[in-house]
């Protein structure tokens, strides 16, 4: 139900309560529970706040991997490799909001995998981790100014990638 709240636009645990309440009756038909609540403020905070984010993630990159490796690719199918900063995501205390980089599917509009950039660090550093978690044969990858460095035009061809 969290994920249909986000997918809707909703981004904090707020929104999500809120869209749940006003969906309510929808979700009881979909998701066939008895009684017309949903779940609360309090219990959503508390559920999201037992997820695990590393093993979240695992999960979701090991997914995204699947659905590539199974869908028919075209030759030379397109890999874009970019950083983006969070919106919303600074929280007090923390001098900046996340940056992300990202590997994201052109063919399937997903990303296949992300790395969180650190605030003393740059992409630079975290785009060899990256690639190494991607299957790069037969795929044109594309990257940003940023990364036309000798070492990551490297681990792109040892992946497979074109030269």
């Amino acid at each position: 139900m969290v994920f249909l709240a986000l997918v809707s636009g909703e981004t904090s645990e707020q929104g999500i309560a809120a869209w749940l309440k006003e969906q309510a009756w929808r979700l009881k038909k979909v998701f066939g529970y008895r009684r017309g609540d949903v779940p609360s403020y309090s219990t959503i905070r508390r559920a999201l706040q037992a997820v695990d984010r590393h093993e979240l993630e695992a999960g979701l990159a090991q997914w995204a991997s699947q659905l590539d490796g199974a869908a028919t690719s075209e030759e030379w199918s397109g890999v874009a490799i970019d950083g983006k900063r969070l919106r919303g995501s600074r929280v007090e205390g923390q001098a900046e909001a996340l940056d992300i980089l990202n590997a994201f599917s052109q063919q399937l509009g997903i990303v296949l995998g992300q790395r969180e950039v650190g605030v003393k660090t740059n992409e630079i550093v975290e785009i060899g981790p990256l690639l190494e978690a991607l299957t790069l044969t037969g795929r044109l990858v594309t990257v940003d100014a940023l990364h036309t460095q000798r070492e990551t035009a490297q681990a792109i061809a040892e992946k497979g990638g074109p030269i």
